[in-house]
């Protein structure tokens, strides 16, 4: 997909200050990168709006995009003074994409709140509507920005859209610890040793390695740059085990066929982990968005 990073980054936000993460992390992001930003809200509109969007008096007040523009300029303003602002009216997923392709952005940065509800412009469907429908990767941001991304786990299934994540992962931390994870169910669990599962998961990993170097894509210096993991259980919620053990910073996952990766961080989100999950979180699409 890339081997540059960010020329251009889109920050979706509601300008509520569970936003605030969002918007520090991209302002951290732009400087790092040198890259653009631009923040966007999308509003969706009311049936007043659509019926009469101009009172008839002779004092004209200001709309609701242009109250929302001021306070988004105003907000931004607080962190950097050159970062673009676009307010739109209409579905927020459609919007954003359109918005992203417009401005031709490389990445799409938004907030997610733990146990409330953020909005409904970027939380639970439009959040998946978004990253099916993006073209670009879109992080997820949770934590606080306490610097660079350091300690980013990759989440594979050693699919064409897990070699993808690693790629896009790579080329945008290049500073990064890089951790390819694996998780894999076995069946018949009962009639396994402790020591036939270790056996089973050095040689999945011996495995993994072997694919790794034999992938074109990834040279000598990504190679060395990998460490591979690889455990029996559920893989999202090793997953999540892992990244909290050992205190990584964003997890990256494969959006491309919608496979149980996908599934289990973004496609089933009654399972709740984008509320479990420790640290950001970056999906990153196949060659082109879903529609």
């Amino acid at each position: 997909m890339t081997d540059t990073t960010p020329r251009h980054i889109l920050l979706a936000t509601d300008l509520s200050c569970r936003c605030d993460r969002a918007l520090d992390r991209a302002v951290q992001l732009a400087g790092e990168w040198g890259a653009e930003l631009t923040a966007a809200t999308v509003i969706e509109p009311e049936p007043a709006d659509l019926l009469d969007p101009r009172p008839s008096s002779w004092r004209r007040q200001a709309t609701p995009a242009e109250r929302m523009h001021w306070r988004l300029a105003r907000d931004v303003a607080s962190v950097a003074d050159d970062i673009g602002v676009v307010v739109e009216t209409g579905d927020p997923a459609t919007k954003l994409v359109e918005i992203a392709e417009h401005e031709h952005c490389d990445l799409i940065v938004t907030g997610i709140a733990r146990d409330e509800t953020l909005g409904r412009m970027i939380l639970g469907n439009t959040v998946s509507r978004l990253v099916r429908r993006a073209a670009v990767p879109v992080l997820v941001v949770r934590d606080r920005p306490a610097g660079p991304y350091r300690r980013i786990v990759i989440a594979t299934d050693f699919s064409e859209a897990a070699l993808q994540a690693t790629l896009v992962a790579s080329a945008f931390f290049p500073a990064a610890a890089l951790t390819l994870f694996h998780g894999y169910d076995v069946p018949y669990t009962g009639y396994l040793t402790d020591r036939d599962f270790t056996s089973e998961s050095r040689a999945k990993a011996d495995e993994a390695r072997a694919m790794l170097r034999a992938e074109s894509r990834i040279d000598a210096a990504l190679l060395e740059r990998l460490d591979v993991v690889v455990e029996r259980g559920t893989p999202e919620m090793l997953i999540s085990d892992h990244v909290e053990d050992h205190h990584g910073d964003l997890t990256v996952v494969g959006s491309q066929g919608h496979g149980i990766l996908f599934d289990a961080f973004i496609g089933s989100m009654d399972k709740r982990l984008l509320d479990t999950l420790e640290g950001d979180l970056l999906i990153v699409p196949g060659a082109a968005g879903a529609g």
